[in-house]
């Protein structure tokens, strides 16, 4: 068969191959981890207007399960939106916690050596390329999501609904995936393409246009503006994972925080608008006011006891990404995936000693000095965030730019090996994407202008939390809330979009210190400075591979940097 010229075509193709040439594993949205189902070929035969031999095209579809007779149960239904949940879950080399964290002054790359998930090494050091693997990755990723999420739209309405409101909510946990990837896409490339349903041949995927950020935020404001009304406001403990009220509150506010503090100022944004709804400052602050009053949600008592593995989907997570070792994966192109491969990424290189408790990891997104120095004396969220495998362990392989510090919230351990697969792949420990402390904080800052009182009060709940009531502020200002952003939330990917939301120069002096090394260093050759180039935006590429697959003109690179 002739190879489909088109990107977008290719992206569909890996989710046919994945879905559709036999069966796959996927998490259930309604015990995501505790239960796995398969998910059987409806999609086999669609899109194949690319030339091919005339045998293929008469191949029978294995299960019988083909479009023309999928979405007509609410099962099928259930399944099609579980698909849309995976790819916000996927982790094939694109993590974005994992590659946010390299970019700010909270990780070094690390690896092995400097040629070690180069595509890393770029984006750390300012010298990505259309051609990176990262930056195709991640697109993929957000588009193969998209194209579930228009599909499954678009086919509702064929489904034989008989239960009340299950397909308004469908809707808008869909609507809502379909938000979050076109917000990962807006702040990694600016302007890309917005596609909001199928479309019928290859040829129109070709010619589909850039669309600017005002756009994708448009696009972005109109899904969870509609999913915000639907979805309810507490979940029961058997669809823990799923998309809650709070869940698109807090998401709207964390993009709000971005769009106001980097997308106005350097993309040329106006105003974060649905059309008819505006989503400012006093939208934002009353959303995290009704997700603090409902009370669904509380800060967990000991900061420690967030990162027990046996302490997952706490009353502390609003948004957090499932993970299992059902799926028993042996598939290195992360798509088949369904465990915590980013564990592994993040841990220490042979390590020995502390009980054999550690599962050897590849020393990637290495913590800097500057995160470590961070802290206050006495906080325990210190030694929480960070694992010194100088201090724990008897010997360890040092890696590339090796500090010592590891991720203590990720780690892969050894208590926690998959039950099959590859143990690389099937680590259960779920990623909280969104806490009830960065509710708190967020609050804090959209607060703290005009009643610092309550601002003070939001960032004590989580500053007493750690360090006891004798820490309490009587009042702060924006250094002491990005301070207790940082020691609260290290490791966690959120210092990226910190930073950059508070302006080119903050962002500069942060990154650029984090390279300064310690006068007794024994790997000083590792850490050559790096400097900030304010002309990346924080941004990837367009994909070099999208531009030569899409008719010519139609995609452009957009950030300065790449011109």
């Amino acid at each position: 068969m002739k190879r489909a010229t088109n990107k977008i075509i290719q992206i569909q193709e890996s989710f046919f191959r994945r879905v559709a040439s036999n069966t796959i594993k996927i998490k259930n949205i309604n015990e995501m981890k505790n239960k796995s189902i398969y998910i059987f070929s409806f999609i086999a035969l669609m899109f194949f207007q690319v030339s091919c031999t005339q045998d293929f095209l008469e191949l029978e579809p294995k299960t019988g399960q083909v479009e023309a007779n999928y979405y007509k149960t609410e099962e099928q239904a259930f399944l099609a939106v579980a698909a849309v949940y995976d790819a916000y879950s996927v982790q094939n080399w694109q993590f974005v916690p994992t590659m946010s964290d390299i970019f700010s002054d909270g990780a070094f790359a690390g690896g092995s050596n400097i040629s070690d998930m180069s595509q890393w090494h770029e984006m750390e050091m300012f010298n990505m390329t259309p051609e990176n693997g990262s930056a195709s990755d991640l697109w993929n990723r957000c588009y193969s999501g998209i194209y579930r999420a228009n599909l499954y739209l678009q086919k509702q309405e064929e489904v034989e609904w008989e239960t009340e409101g299950l397909k308004e909510r469908f809707e808008a946990e869909t609507l809502f995936l379909r938000a979050y990837l076109y917000w990962d896409l807006v702040r990694h490339y600016g302007s890309t393409p917005l596609i909001l349903e199928v479309l019928a041949s290859v040829e129109d995927y070709k010619s589909i246009p850039q669309n600017s950020p005002d756009e994708l935020f448009t696009a972005i404001a109109s899904d969870l503006l509609k999913a915000v009304s639907v979805l309810p406001e507490v979940l029961p403990a058997i669809e823990k994972g799923r998309i809650s009220k709070g869940a698109v509150q807090a998401l709207i506010a964390r993009i709000y925080l971005y769009h106001e503090g980097f997308a106005k100022s350097v993309l040329g944004v106006s105003s974060w608008s649905n059309g008819s709804t505006t989503i400012d400052k006093s939208y934002v602050q009353t959303a995290l006011t009704e997700i603090i009053a409902s009370e669904a949600y509380s800060l967990v008592p000991n900061y420690a006891d967030l990162w027990d593995w046996e302490n997952q989907n706490n009353e502390e997570s609003v948004l957090e990404i499932q993970y299992s070792d059902k799926a028993k994966s042996g598939d290195w192109g992360g798509w088949n995936i369904n465990g915590n491969f980013s564990c592994v990424w993040i841990g220490v290189r042979n390590p020995v000693g502390d009980g054999g408790s550690l599962f050897p990891g590849w020393s990637f997104s290495i913590p800097t000095w500057s995160l470590a120095n961070e802290f206050e004396a006495g906080d325990p969220r210190k030694g929480v965030t960070l694992y010194n495998a100088d201090e724990k362990l008897d010997s360890y392989t040092q890696g590339f730019m090796n500090t010592a510090f590891f991720n203590n919230k990720y780690m892969a351990l050894t208590a926690y090996i998959g039950s099959g697969g590859d143990a690389n792949h099937n680590f259960p420990r779920n990623f909280i994407d969104i806490r009830y402390a960065d509710v708190l904080l967020m609050a804090a800052e959209l607060n703290l202008d005009s009643d610092n009182g309550k601002a003070t009060g939001y960032l004590n709940q989580v500053r007493t939390r750690a360090l006891g009531e004798s820490a309490a502020l009587s009042t702060i200002s924006l250094d002491e809330i990005y301070h207790e952003r940082r020691v609260e939330f290290g490791g966690e990917g959120l210092r990226k979009w910190d930073l950059l939301r508070r302006g080119n120069d903050y962002a500069a002096a942060k990154i650029n210190d984090s390279f300064n090394v310690p006068a007794d260093v024994p790997n000083p050759s590792h850490f050559t400075p790096r400097t900030f180039n304010a002309e990346t935006w924080g941004m990837f590429p367009v994909p070099a591979s999208e531009i030569r697959n899409t008719n010519e003109g139609v995609l452009k690179q957009f950030v300065p940097a790449y011109k």
